[in-house]
């Protein structure tokens, strides 16, 4: 008789990067990320949060995104979530966002950019819905998606391509581009 059960239930994992914690690599794997302080590298998960004070250096592949802190890197998800104090610096592949905060670099959308008072978005979007409020922010040229860019986005599986394994390092703190 064996005296441990095997556990077959499935179980999600949590990653919890706290403040004052800086991680350089990738991570990949089923759970969720919840990045309070800094990483330097890929993130390929199912869930990613990027805290208030939180800064990601490298591109994320997940199902949702929440954004409230600074992320450099492309985004390719199914939801993603940029709140009042988030700001996004590249590429952006998404069904759905909902945008309270900035986002500079080209945008694909193939359901809804739901932009609110707080948001700003400057760069090329491409989109089949759009909501705006009052307020709310919108630089640069808008096309209509077509359905040849469904390949880009059908569900998004949390394994990183090729071209998602580079990482721009942004300029050290104080020097401008």
């Amino acid at each position: 008789m064996a005296l441990f059960k095997e556990n077959k239930s499935t179980s999600s994992s949590s990653t919890f990067i706290a403040q004052d914690i800086e991680v350089t690599g990738d991570f990949k794997g089923k759970g969720s990320v919840q990045v309070e302080g800094t990483v330097n590298g890929n993130i390929s998960v199912d869930s990613v949060i990027i805290g208030e004070n939180a800064e990601v250096n490298g591109n994320i592949e997940a199902k949702n995104v929440v954004i409230n802190g600074k992320l450099n890197g492309t985004i390719h998800c199914n939801s993603l979530d940029v709140m009042g104090n988030g700001s996004i610096f590249n590429n952006i592949v998404s069904k759905n966002i909902q945008l309270s905060g900035l986002i500079k670099g080209n945008v694909i959308v193939s359901e809804l950019l739901d932009i609110s008072s707080t948001g700003s978005i400057n760069g090329k979007i491409t989109l089949s819905r759009l909501i705006i409020e009052e307020g709310g922010k919108v630089i640069g040229s808008i096309e209509q998606y077509k359905e040849k860019e469904t390949a880009k986005i059908k569900e998004v599986k949390p394994t990183p391509t090729e071209e998602h394994k580079q990482i721009k390092k942004p300029h050290p703190k104080g020097k401008k581009a």
